[in-house]
């Protein structure tokens, strides 16, 4: 998300055909099908979906705005966003910037830290939470490990994750 508010549901692809249509690569984390009427924002002005089809399992998505192959790769690297209260989220999903801040906690109600910020990996999320002591531990933001109360995190750590001494004793 933008510090604007503003959430990135996918990027322009490369055209395909000659009558304006080009791949989206849609942010898989939201699900978004771009639907007939919908204007999305980029750097390079507003754009405005036509039609969106899936073609071997890709999106491919005709704006208003692309009429023919040349117009179609002028859009190539586009960032399509949306403001974020269009976006509608899963139940029991939730925006991992709103966790900035948030305190950390184990099951038993002891500080863990506070979220600092949120780091993006290959395979998920990482809260990076400050802890009381003034050092940092990486939390991954899945399911497994992490709970949501309230606006506050609960963290379920396994050996090692909040204290690599436990990891050495197991």
């Amino acid at each position: 998300m933008n510090d604007d508010g503003r959430v990135i549901v996918g990027a322009v692809g490369k055209p395909f055909g000659v009558k304006g249509d080009v791949y989206v690569h849609p942010d898989p984390d939201l699900d978004h099908e771009f639907p007939e009427g919908k204007v999305y924002l980029t750097d390079r002005g507003s754009l405005t979906c036509r039609h969106s089809r899936l073609h071997s399992g890709r999106r491919i998505v005709r704006f208003e705005e692309a009429t023919d192959r040349g117009s179609a790769e002028s859009l190539r690297g586009s960032v399509l966003l949306l403001p974020r209260a269009e976006i509608e989220l899963e139940e029991g999903a939730y925006w991992v910037s709103d966790l900035v801040g948030a305190e950390v906690t184990d099951p038993d109600g002891g500080l863990v830290g506070v979220v600092e910020r949120i780091e993006d990996a290959p395979a998920h999320d990482l809260l990076v939470v400050a802890r009381p002591d003034g050092g940092e531990v990486l939390i991954p933001a899945i399911d497994e490990f992490i709970e949501i109360d309230d606006g506050d995190v609960i963290v379920h750590a396994i050996p090692g994750l909040l204290d690599l001494s436990q990891a050495e004793e197991t």
